[in-house]
């Protein structure tokens, strides 16, 4: 367990390499408490790989399994699979679950901005329906994940956050001359 002001791991990171060379799936339980006590499960069986992070980062900040954001990467894949909380807030905790792992702010800001800005996005909606005579609520979750961003689009945004300090909280609403998103 690691503890921290950006929240705590629970856990180690156990996994098993799937056959497709690319997956993996945990094996052992594994969590992390956020600074404001959410608790982000990744149970056993979870599938994960990296691909919450748009994969044109990868050659500016490294693979999803290797340095000190993999922890807040297996938790943020998980997150963006089950969907529960809103993608906001999941982006938000991988900028917490990377600061607890140890990542600078400048890199863990940047990260934020990758996935905020490229990476999974959905939407719920309650669809309401008549089902056998009955009143009915059917729930459906729609995918709303922008296009991946151009190798000039990620060249712009690793040199803007290479000259600017950038906290996490204008990131959401941060513009960054050739990015066109």
């Amino acid at each position: 367990m690691t503890t921290s002001d950006w929240g705590m791991f629970i856990g180690a990171v156990v996994a098993r390499w799937d056959d497709n060379g690319r997956d993996m799936t945990l094996v052992e339980p594994f969590a992390y408490r956020d600074p404001r006590s959410l608790l982000w499960d990744a149970p056993p069986g979870s599938i994960v790989n990296g691909a919450s992070i748009p994969q044109g980062f990868w050659s500016v900040i490294g693979g999803p399994f290797e340095g000190r954001f993999r922890n807040a990467s297996v938790v943020h894949d998980v997150a963006c699979v089950v969907r529960e909380r809103g993608w906001q807030a999941v982006h938000r905790m991988f900028y917490d679950a990377c600061r607890c792992g140890g990542v600078s702010a400048a890199k863990a800001s940047l990260l934020y901005y990758a996935v905020y800005h490229f990476g999974p996005r959905w939407r719920v909606e309650e669809r309401r329906t008549i089902v056998g005579g009955w009143p009915a609520v059917e729930t459906c979750v729609r995918d709303d994940t922008p296009p991946p961003p151009s190798d000039d689009e990620v060249r712009a945004i690793a040199g803007y956050f290479t000259r600017h300090d950038v906290p996490p909280e204008a990131v959401p609403a941060l513009t960054i001359p050739g990015v066109t998103r």
